[in-house]
């Protein structure tokens, strides 16, 4: 790693962290190419993470495999149980390519509501299936809900890898 660098981002996380007396919330640039204007995070919490991820299925499969080294494909040949480390889970027979959805349903909270009938649902497919086997429901919009806890960040904001005012710091 550049030292230069590595010091610079630890220049900005201190000085983040002392104008807004808390640590600055972490997200991996990479995770914003898809975003034009705002994206919702919450914080990971993985075992020692202390980054925050974007609310959307694809971003927490990257992040997992990147930062936690897990292959979370889908398609992968390792059928091997693995535990979540997410803090105060109990869950230890989750195959890799379910961890994902796993994350994002129990520990990030996104729920799929049904905008006729309010069912509330743990996936999009599961919502789909819900408006095809439900008449009154077939033309219903879906409502998705990012559970407590999600922030909004402002991309615009965003200047130079930080923003003083939301307390970011990407990395």
């Amino acid at each position: 790693m550049n030292p230069v660098r590595s010091s610079d981002k630890s220049m900005v996380q201190d000085m983040l962290l002392e104008f807004n007396r808390v640590n600055p919330i972490l997200i991996a640039r990479d995770a914003l190419h898809e975003y034009d204007t705002e994206v919702r995070v919450r914080p990971c919490g993985w075992k020692g993470c202390r980054m925050h991820i974007p609310v959307e299925l694809k971003q927490v499969s990257k992040h997992l495999k990147q930062y936690h080294g897990i292959n979370t494909s889908a398609t992968s040949e390792d059928t091997e149980k693995t535990t979540c480390l997410w803090s105060g889970c109990l869950d230890t027979h989750t195959k890799p390519g379910n961890l994902s959805r796993h994350v994002l349903t129990r520990h990030l909270g996104v729920r799929w509501i049904c905008s006729h009938c309010q069912s509330s649902l743990s996936r999009e497919d599961a919502f789909r299936r819900h408006s095809l086997e439900r008449p009154d429901c077939q033309s219903a919009e879906v409502v998705v809900n990012y559970g407590d806890g999600s922030q909004v960040i402002d991309l615009v904001y965003i200047d130079g890898g930080w923003s003083a005012s939301q307390n970011v710091m990407l990395i």
